[in-house]
């Protein structure tokens, strides 16, 4: 299990992840579906329960939510390893009402890049007030953080390319994104796509203004704390993975915390070379000291 995402919703906290279904369903690879559990303390989870097969694709991942302007709650998704018939990954999204029931998919931003050899993965998005901002990850052998906009607001567009953020980390781009307001400014979460390492940037100019978007902080590794489940032999993210896909629900304003949930695995062999991932969770009251359970 990995690439998941929190929040808390009707007294349960509700989390969506990326889980391996089937470990030997395509050659050499593996097959992604979306997963969902609740629990009422972050300790005790109902069983997984992995959404229903989506025609067309072969397996979904890395499901990102958030709650749109009407109370709807939208999450955005990739089609995993792509489509079925050939081509590379594309971005979708559901509805739900209740994190329960969910409408059927929908394919998000296609005319951004609609060849069957362009890959855009790990979708998020941001309503601003002033239209409805997408971030997504573009392109195979070199990779992009790329922002769209839809004017209109509504997920179905239509959507306008608005470039590539200014935001580089060991010299390469990042992942794995979520749009969240800490103190009524736009941040961003993302890992870095060398070293799967845990960032965090602050929007530098009007959130209203599409452009904006492309302009960043230097940005802020999270110290998440190492446990024995996330440490391993080598360096993070080829022999081990410490704190991947890192997601921070902000219930600062509720109980005093930020809460980080984070994907870890002490090897990277098992389940087609991506490791025996399982999800950790970490706190902090300041978004600079964390806290993982003792």
């Amino acid at each position: 299990m990995k690439d998941q995402a929190l929040l808390w919703t009707d007294g349960r906290w509700h989390m969506l992840f990326s889980e391996v279904t089937d470990d030997a369903a395509l050659p050499g690879g593996v097959r992604w579906d979306v997963g969902t559990a609740t629990s009422a303390d972050l300790v005790h989870w109902s069983s997984p329960a992995p959404w229903p097969a989506q025609r067309g694709v072969i397996g979904v991942a890395s499901p990102d939510v958030v709650r749109s302007p009407t109370g709807t709650f939208v999450v955005t998704y990739d089609s995993g390893p792509g489509q079925v018939g050939g081509g590379q990954p594309k971005l979708y999204y559901r509805t739900s009402k209740d994190l329960v029931t969910w409408s059927a998919a929908q394919p998000l931003g296609l005319s951004l890049a609609d060849g069957a050899g362009d890959r855009m993965i790990d979708p998020a998005l941001a309503w601003t007030g002033h239209g409805l901002i997408l971030g997504y990850k573009e392109g195979t052998d070199s990779q992009h953080f790329e922002i769209a906009w839809s004017r209109s607001g509504s997920l179905a567009g239509p959507w306008v390319a608005v470039g590539r953020p200014d935001i580089s980390v060991f010299g390469d781009t990042v992942e794995n994104y979520e749009f969240l307001t800490v103190d009524g400014h736009w941040d961003l979460v993302a890992t870095s796509n060398t070293l799967d390492q845990p960032w965090m940037f602050s929007l530098v100019g009007d959130p209203l203004v599409p452009a904006s978007w492309l302009r960043w902080t230097k940005g802020t590794a999270l110290q998440i704390p190492a446990q024995t489940w996330d440490t391993g032999t080598g360096v993070s993210s080829v022999g081990y993975e410490h704190a991947n896909s890192v997601f921070v629900c902000n219930a600062h304003a509720t109980d005093g915390y930020y809460y980080a949930t984070y994907a870890g695995s002490d090897e990277l062999t098992s389940f087609g070379g991506w490791g025996h991932a399982k999800i950790g969770i970490a706190r902090s009251t300041d978004l600079v000291h964390w806290q993982v359970p003792g």
